[in-house]
């Protein structure tokens, strides 16, 4: 695996549940990571119609540093997923928590963009560094706006603290209805200097060099016979501008 961050979409919309934009939520993700400096540090794995028996493959085939899931999750704050064709399948609430458990070597994040999340969001955080859920419905516009706005953030190089806030802050701003539930659950032992991801700032990254050229130009009149008559020369300075951009992991 290359030293890129991994994204991990997964969204489940069974006919037994109502429809909501999971496409759209993909492809507002993606283009609001291509706005920032640190697009190419992010790679994003689309998987539609996800089951449960997806996840532990999924997981071992991308080694996703952040898993989010878009769907639906029902009164028991159980997510659903793809059951049998066309209908949903609950997923065992501690169940998610033993497999995520096991792959916490890479998955430092899990949102989980769907209604009546919050309890599988707080129990997430005893075994990964950060979860994202709400304890409240969510509107589906609003769901859609949060991630693009939260995944721009991380784009530019913000931490997932200070992306959640940055997201918040444009919702809040735009008055994007349903949306206040959704909240950042991290977990208890992880250190201030363990933020993710390691991304410089992009203001940071930028430095410019101005360097000063100068050119001599010189002319030379002939009289009739050939012989040089008048001779000046003139010196034109111009300044260049050069700019450099890095990207490293800190």
């Amino acid at each position: 695996m290359s030293d890129n961050f991994r994204i991990l979409f997964l969204s489940a919309n069974p006919w037994t549940t109502s429809r909501i934009l999971v496409d759209e939520e993909a492809r507002e993700i993606f283009e609001r990571l291509q706005e920032g400096p640190h697009r190419n540090r992010f790679q994003l794995y689309k998987h539609t119609a996800a089951r449960p028996i997806d996840l532990q493959r999924l997981l071992l085939l991308y080694q996703p540093h952040i898993v989010h899931f878009s769907g639906h999750a029902n009164k028991q704050h159980r997510l659903i997923f793809g059951g049998a064709p066309g209908r949903g399948k609950a997923v065992d609430h501690d169940g998610l928590v033993q497999l995520f458990g096991l792959y916490n070597s890479h998955v430092r994040l899990v949102i989980l963009n769907a209604c009546f999340t919050k309890e599988q969001a707080t129990s997430l955080t005893k075994v990964v560094d950060y979860a994202i859920g709400t304890g409240k419905g969510i509107g589906d516009k609003g769901g859609v706006a949060f991630a693009g706005a939260f995944y721009r953030a991380l784009g530019f190089g913000k931490s997932i603290p200070d992306a959640f806030e940055s997201a918040k802050a444009e919702l809040s701003l735009t008055k994007t209805r349903r949306t206040q539930g959704i909240e950042l659950f991290v977990r208890e032992s992880l250190h201030e200097d363990g933020s993710f991801p390691h991304l410089e700032d992009a203001s940071d990254s930028v430095w410019v060099e101005h360097r000063e050229e100068v050119s001599e130009c010189r002319i030379t009149f002939f009289d009739r016979s050939g012989k040089p008559r008048v001779a000046y020369g003139s010196a034109q300075r111009s300044t260049v501008k050069s700019v450099c951009r890095r990207d490293r992991l800190t």
